[in-house]
């Protein structure tokens, strides 16, 4: 059951590359079926490698430790060179990390996953949502096992794609060609489906309004975005605008298109960003939407940032902090030769002088997920890269901190390839969750000293 639920999820992944990238020209290179299959059949040889192992008496402990500004921890720079510092310490060796990293735990096979302050959120196939909830955090220097409930019973069936998003009152997703949404409750089940839309595009992820802790924002109706599902072959993606109350508006301006969308609550409305893939270059778009008796205005569209061709799987990690600060995080080709996490700083009033700085990898990998949010009080990043610069080298997942100071992370897992990321704060620390090849996982992170 396990390996027909993996291959699935695999299938729905393929597939969903495969959909995103028809948007592109007909003059560029598509990925073709026979790739498609051949990462399936990978991931069928690798699942049978690991089926025909005896099974251990108890299973390893995770790897885990200290990256220090070594490896896939190394500062971003605007002109970056390869690391050269010795390999990572443990983590009993790591007495300058902000936190305490608790033994991660799993929860099934790989599927949708979203951090939360009330857990990991996972929606199943058939459009039930299930929350594995958050107990106590410990207490002390020492580590201790992640205080993740179990999922309710029966769990799943999942499929390999991106997590709900999740707003203070829903969790909402895309499920069979709609945006769909569920009610989540203080106590009990979540409230019933609701179709809020038939022309998403499966395999994408809502945009549902982020925010910095402790800003004034406007008052604003239950608003998010999706990627709309082209109408014919060559067509472009676009973005439309969900608003309570009203029907979807178009996002996307004229001759754009837009694979991925993100939206940020701002103190005049919401500030839309999406992320045009293209195999020669990817322009990130920003848009600002003021808000007259519950409708939504839209401003003009501006290119904040142009960067090189990316997969058609990337997503762009947006990330509000202070009353003006406001970053996007892309994993993305900076030359043929080097890979990484492109930082730009692309604020409240974005323009088109937006500053990019880089964090290069050992090795450029695909998918390369990475999550932003908030770790006791400072900005934060949560993603995989890879261990060496070895074609077939393992990755790492690591949490690096983006203080005022000298930048700090540590690993949390390592596993032959990770498929998404989240992260969320919560009270006393933060909770993460994230997708393996075998699994979805889930770890606290606990505040040596007060937040901010």
């Amino acid at each position: 059951m396990l390996r027909r639920r993996i291959l699935a999820g695999a299938a729905a992944l393929a597939v969903g590359a495969l959909s995103l990238a028809s948007c592109r020209s007909r003059t560029e290179t598509k990925p073709t079926r026979q790739e498609a299959a051949r990462k399936l059949r990978d991931l069928e040889r690798r699942l049978a490698e690991k089926q025909a192992t005896p099974p251990a008496a108890a299973p390893p402990a995770p790897a885990v430790s200290s990256m220090g500004r070594s490896g896939a921890g190394a500062a971003m720079e605007p002109e970056p060179a390869p690391s050269t510092e010795p390999p990572p310490a443990s983590r009993d060796e790591s007495p300058d990390a902000p936190f305490v990293a608790d033994d991660p735990v799993e929860l099934g096979p790989p599927g949708p996953a979203t951090a939360s302050a009330r857990g990991i959120v996972m929606n199943t196939v058939e459009g039930k949502l299930m929350v594995a909830t958050l107990g106590a955090l410990a207490r002390g220097p020492l580590s201790h096992p992640t205080p993740v409930h179990a999922l309710p019973e029966p769990s799943g069936p999942f499929a390999l794609v991106r997590g709900p998003s999740l707003s203070e009152e829903f969790a909402y997703w895309i499920s069979h060609g709609s945006l769909v949404r569920r009610k989540l409750l203080p106590h009990g089940e979540p409230g019933p489906l609701e179709i809020l839309a038939r022309d998403a595009l499966d395999g994408t992820r809502v945009g549902v309004p982020l925010s910095a802790p402790g800003q004034t924002l406007a008052k604003i109706p239950a608003t998010v975005a999706y990627v709309v599902r082209p109408t014919q072959e060559g067509a472009p993606f676009l973005a439309k605008l969900w608003v309570e109350g009203a029907e979807p508006l178009l996002l996307t301006a004229e001759g754009n298109g837009a694979h991925s969308v993100s939206l940020v609550h701002t103190s005049y409305g919401v500030l839309a960003l999406s992320v045009q893939a293209r195999m020669a270059m990817t322009p990130v778009h920003a848009r600002q939407i003021r808000f007259s008796a519950g409708h939504p205005e839209l401003g003009e569209e501006v290119v904040t940032w142009v960067g090189g061709g990316i997969q058609p799987l990337t997503e762009m990690a947006v990330l509000p902090h202070g009353s003006e600060g406001l970053f996007g995080f892309i994993p993305h080709e900076r030359s043929m030769k080097e890979f990484g996490i492109a930082r730009l700083d692309i604020g409240m009033s974005p323009t088109m002088d937006t500053k990019a700085t880089w964090m290069l990898y050992p090795n450029g990998i695909e998918p390369a997920p990475v999550a932003a949010g908030h770790v006791c009080g400072e900005p934060a990043l949560l993603y995989a890269a890879p261990e060496t610069a070895a074609p077939e080298s393992k990755q790492e997942l690591v949490l690096r901190v983006l203080g005022d100071g000298p930048s700090k992370s540590e690993r949390l897992a390592t596993a032959r390839s990770f498929y998404f990321t989240s992260i969320a704060e919560v009270s006393g620390g933060a909770l993460a969750a994230w997708v393996t090849d075998e699994g979805t996982w889930a770890g606290t992170v606990r505040c040596k000293t007060t937040p901010k």
